[in-house]
């Protein structure tokens, strides 16, 4: 019991990492760190890496994030911090409904309406952002494992070359 109690504990920590976390460090790169430069490129420039469709800024970091909190803490809580994120979009997708009394409420335009959001107006940002980052934090994760298994990898190579009876 202790250790299920202890894997969601630091998984609940890995999501709100991946998801609030990486909102909150985006907002402090922009508007602290990357301000000084802001005159050179524009505000609008400056905050276009941040905001939707793409948001680059966030899923950028959400990956160094993965990588690095892979490194700390040892485990599969970051290759699963996608599915709650994922099953909040579920649930508001099958529960979302158009507007309008006439309008089609098809999947085709559930779809449309959750991933084809049309900058300026993008209405399901605080469903997408979270999920974006999540993956990307998965990945960045994956990635680490990656990097790590490759390099015990060439270790065990180098060593069985080195003494080919052990």
């Amino acid at each position: 019991m202790e250790s299920a109690l202890r894997w969601t504990g630091i998984y609940l920590l890995h999501l709100l990492a991946a998801t609030l976390g990486v909102l909150v460090a985006t907002g402090v790169l922009l508007n602290v760190i990357l301000k000084p430069v802001e005159w050179l490129v524009g505000h609008s420039r400056l905050f276009s890496i941040a905001k939707g469709p793409y948001y680059l800024l966030p899923l950028v970091i959400a990956l160094v994030a993965g990588y690095i909190g892979n490194l700390r803490f040892k485990g599969n809580h970051q290759l699963w911090v996608w599915v709650l994120p994922a099953l909040y979009l579920a649930i508001r997708m099958i529960l979302w409904k158009r507007p309008g009394v006439l309008d089609n409420n098809s999947w085709e335009a559930v779809l449309t309406h959750f991933f084809v959001g049309r900058p300026p107006y993008y209405p399901e940002q605080d469903v997408m952002v979270p999920l974006y980052t999540s993956v990307a934090y998965s990945i960045g994760a994956l990635l680490q494992r990656s990097a790590l298994s490759r390099r015990r990898h060439r270790a065990d190579r180098t060593s069985r070359a080195i003494d080919p009876q052990g």
